[in-house]
């Protein structure tokens, strides 16, 4: 019994440690400054929505048997949406309501990212996260940089072992010109 109770909050904390490294990389400047994601609640979402299913989709890359894992991830992300919505002033009556929409958002989102990941091909998930940031005027100029981005983002995880993802080790991947990588 207490190796379960002692299980499971390793897990939590995992799962806390990893969405803690997800926020720091969705937070990056550059990603706003010079790939030019728009710096509102709505941009910041998709961009942590889209960090989220790129690590979901790592670890169940890695092994069915880490399911754990993602569910506990996908439950921090949803605590922290309720906290986030209660800190910008929704009322908590209002709350439920936001968080449903935030769920189907959510669900949408992670269904178009799977099915363009289906089509092995950055661009195709990089076309799907550019459609959902930028406004049709903005996509052609925008998303090249934005699909770079995408494509080290998928390289940087897939070289990332479950040992690392449990404790919140992601590498961002580089935004320069020159390739490489620094750890987060």
């Amino acid at each position: 019994m207490l190796n379960w109770i002692a299980r499971r909050a390793r897990r939590k904390r995992n799962a806390h440690d990893l969405y803690g490294s997800i926020v720091a990389l969705s937070r990056s400047q550059v990603l706003y400054a010079q790939m030019g994601v728009p710096d509102t609640v709505e941009g910041r979402f998709e961009i942590l929505v889209f960090h989220v299913f790129a690590c979901l989709d790592r670890i169940g890359r890695i092994s069915s048997e880490n399911s754990f894992l993602a569910q506990d991830l996908v439950n921090v992300f949803f605590a922290d949406m309720d906290t986030t919505s209660r800190e910008l002033g929704v009322g908590d009556m209002a709350v439920p309501k936001k968080m449903r929409s935030l769920a189907a958002v959510y669900e949408e989102r992670m269904k178009t990212y799977r099915q363009a990941g289906e089509k092995k091909s950055g661009n195709s998930l990089a076309a799907a996260l550019a459609g959902n940031i930028f406004s049709p005027a903005d996509a052609p100029a925008k998303a090249p940089c934005l699909a770079k981005y995408v494509r080290d983002l998928q390289k940087s995880l897939s070289d990332t072992g479950i040992t690392d993802l449990e404790a919140g080790r992601i590498r961002a991947p580089d935004t320069s010109m020159s390739g490489g990588g620094s750890e987060k």
